[in-house]
């Protein structure tokens, strides 16, 4: 290193200064037991005294801020208020003018010169009495007809005065702070109406300027500003009764844009000697239109607060004085017996003294005497313990050994029976651990399983390629926690869904050691998911065939209409007649079919409750046994005994089992039979109806409940898809199969409780 390098000056310094600032630090802790007692209690006495005479003040100056931030929302209440009272005077006014008589009739003649000669002194009136600055009549839907406070400006559309078009929709009256032409004012607007014709509105209101904020503070002795929003974030002032309310701008508190709340500023920066409050004022709709400002003058409970703050210095610094001086006194009278108690026990330290201290009055010192002279059994009785310590050592560490085995059979228990799969892979991908839910839940044998290297990275991770790079890479990419969804077959081929949560384990170095983690099986959320989804397409699908439905409705009658006609005055042995009536019976025939579809896509409200199954299928077979007589069908019945109610719509399931039964009746030869079968399967009620019925193709199985007329004349199979739609609603299904040649097979399969009752 070179001679003149300045490294080794610069260690000595600080070795020098580290060795100036340990004797310093000795120095202070060798000072006398006087000055450790007193300084202390100084301290605290001083921080104590500062402690109380600051929280004093501050709790003073926080009950003065309460107080001044009551007064203020009464203030901003009663604005408020007045504003709300004025409301009802205009509101009072414009009803007592859209009752005139002699103003309806010259609405209603629309006669703008003799209703202005009308209502003009009326109005000079008003405004010279009562301050009334706006007077002004409209059209509907909302056109100006009348403007007595700006004379000659009429005609315009007054989309933008909502509470003139909320008068008009509604019928009724309705007031509010509104801007119009002639600036924000608080308005009435009331509807003319006369026999039940809306004729027009009428519309009266106060200035909302300085002249009202002046007023207010003549009577309320405190001053007022308004700010009009302008923006999310701009305000601009309109009126003030102070020229200090233009140093305040409210943008500053209300910058985020959102409807604000009421904001109380005590002694804010740009008007210390005041109390501020800026509080929304609304229009009719709620939404914030203007902020305003109620400042008042807080200089008497400033001065009140100055007094106090000094009173109480002047007696903290005399309480601190009095405290060094007791302080003083009873640090002498403490440390005394202490030297007394240092120097005997310095004695017993250097065994010249063997007998007892003498015993003490039982304070602090006394308890120091007593335990000096407990110490030479106390290191005696130590001295065994230690001894008995080592003696039971043993025994202590086997019993804590099994605890430990203890728990990790505890937790083998709880991993191997919880409906988790529990794993943990190893670097090299070897699967190490797998419980017994993973067998049972994707039919691999552990033997399968554990020690082979590509089986997670092939089985679980679903990748086949098994040269190059490491089961960390393919399967936990950023080798850290990690948690995503995996799709696994099982051995037998069905597939399941899982949410994996694993987690790294690491070595000393960071270094991962192998891969610990828990699968849990979401194969029922996800198809529940995309139930839900179905459900919505379905639901769109819904309301686009209704949209259709209606669309093909109106040209069909149409068409239907002028056939029905032309056949009507056609003869019959005319070809056109014959053209004609065949016209008329499709047409019809399409009419029931959008008739069907409109059916099928109605909406469905359910009302659950307790529905005796059996007894319904007797009632619906009975309604229909005239039917089945005049058609020479045997109906053929087996039902169990005890059957248990159900949960469900009982009117609809009604209406999907006679729809059902009417497609199975109609379906049947005559002379022939219907099967009726009504059992139970665990949690499940099966309904099947065995018929014959010719001419049904595969085709028209797969289209059973699609919207079609296999029957003329028949109101009831109409229901027929709507019938699958209430079964499915129930939560469960229907099936439609052919056993062994025209024999057809109807299952509804229904559940005891729905699962969407139950949800």
């Amino acid at each position: 290193m070179h001679p003149g390098h300045p490294v080794i000056p610069s260690i000595f310094m600080r070795v020098a200064l580290t060795t100036m600032w340990s004797r310093i630090l000795y120095r202070i802790r060798s000072i006398s037991l006087i000055w450790k007692l007193l300084i202390p209690f100084l301290a605290f006495g001083f921080i104590g005294t500062t402690s109380l005479v600051y929280f004093g003040l501050n709790s003073q100056q926080t009950i003065i801020q309460q107080e001044s931030a009551r007064e203020m929302k009464q203030l901003y209440r009663l604005f408020l208020y007045n504003i709300h009272q004025k409301e009802r005077v205009v509101l009072a006014m414009a009803s007592v003018f859209a009752e005139n008589p002699e103003i309806r009739n010259l609405m209603e003649s629309k006669d703008r010169e003799a209703l202005e000669k009308y209502t003009t002194p009326v109005f000079k009136v008003l405004k010279r009495r009562f301050g009334i600055e706006q007077f002004h009549f409209h059209f509907p839907p909302g056109r100006s007809f009348l403007r007595l406070h700006r004379n000659g400006e009429e005609g315009e559309m007054m989309a933008y005065r909502r509470t003139v078009v909320e008068a008009m929709r509604s019928r009724s009256g309705v007031s509010g702070l509104e801007w119009g032409r002639s600036g924000l004012g608080i308005r009435g607007v009331v509807p003319i109406i006369h026999d039940g014709k809306l004729l027009g509105s009428v519309e009266v209101g106060f200035p909302f300027d300085r002249r009202l904020l002046t007023e207010l503070k003549r009577e309320w002795g405190a001053d007022f500003g308004i700010y009009e929003k302008r923006g999310t974030e701009e305000y601009a002032l309109l009126a003030c009764t102070d020229e200090n309310c233009a140093k305040f701008s409210p943008a500053r508190c209300f910058k985020d844009g959102g409807k604000p709340a009421p904001v109380i500023m005590v002694a804010p920066e740009t008007l210390p000697s005041r109390s501020i409050l800026l509080g929304p004022l609304k229009d009719y709709y709620g939404e914030v239109v203007a902020v305003v400002l109620i400042a008042l003058d807080r200089s008497e409970a400033t001065g009140r607060l100055a007094a106090r703050r000094n009173l109480m210095l002047i007696i903290a610094i005399a309480g601190i004085i009095v405290s060094f001086l007791l302080t003083w006194l009873v640090a002498i009278r403490f440390v005394k017996p202490i030297a007394e108690i240092v120097k005997e026990a310095e004695e017993i330290a250097e065994g010249k003294r063997e007998s007892r201290l003498q015993p003490r009055p039982d304070d602090e010192i006394g308890s120091l005497t007593k335990s000096l002279n407990a110490m030479l059994g106390a290191l005696k009785e130590r001295r065994q313990k230690i001894e008995e310590y080592a003696q039971n050592l043993e025994e202590k560490v086997r019993e804590r050994t099994a605890d430990l085995v203890e728990s990790e059979e505890k937790y083998r228990a709880f991993v191997e029976n919880v409906p988790l799969i529990v794993y943990r892979i190893l670097i090299d991908g070897t699967t190490e651990f797998i419980n017994p839910y993973f067998s049972d839940k994707l039919g691999y044998a552990p033997d399968e399983v554990v020690g082979d290297r590509y089986f997670w990275l092939q089985k679980i991770c679903g990748k086949q390629d098994q040269s190059g790079g490491d089961i960390l890479a393919a399967c936990w990419a950023e080798r850290k926690e990690l948690r995503m969804e995996r799709v696994v077959k099982s051995k037998e081929g069905k597939t399941y869904v899982f949410i994996d949560q694993a987690i790294p384990s690491l070595d000393t170095q960071g270094n991962i050691r192998w891969i610990d983690g828990i699968m849990m099986d979401i194969t029922e959320l996800k198809a529940y998911q995309e139930r839900a989804l179905q459900a919505e397409e379905i639901r769109v699908l819904g309301e686009i065939s209704a949209r259709l439905a209606h669309e093909i409705r109106n040209p069909l009658t149409t068409a239907g209409g002028f056939a029905r006609r032309l056949a009507e005055k056609l003869p019959e042995e005319d070809p056109n007649g014959k053209a004609a009536r065949i016209i008329v019976d499709e047409v019809a025939r399409l009419e029931e079919i959008l008739e069907m579809m409109l059916r099928s896509i109605e909406p469905v409200t359910m009302q659950f409750g307790k529905v005796d199954i059996a007894s319904l299928v007797e009632a619906v077979l009975s309604a229909h046994m005239k039917e089945i007589s005049s058609r020479k069908i045997s109906l053929i019945k087996s039902t169990a005994d005890d059957f248990p109610f159900i949960t469900g719509d009982e009117n609809l399931l009604e209406r999907a089992l006679d729809s059902l039964v009417e497609n199975c009746v109609l379906s049947t030869p005559e002379e022939n039979q219907l099967f009726v079968t009504l059992q139970r399967e665990q949690d499940w009620i099966l309904i099947s109806f065995r018929h014959h019925a010719e001419g049904l193709s595969d085709e028209d199985l797969e289209q059973f409940f699609l919207p079609r007329l296999p029957f003329k004349g028949s109101s009831r199979v109409l229901d027929l898809p709507l019938s699958r739609i209430i079964v499915n609603k129930h939560g469960g299904r229907i099936d439609v199969f052919r056993e062994e040649g025209d024999m057809i097979m109807v299952k509804v399969v229904l559940p005891i409780r729905s699962p969407v009752f139950q949800g």
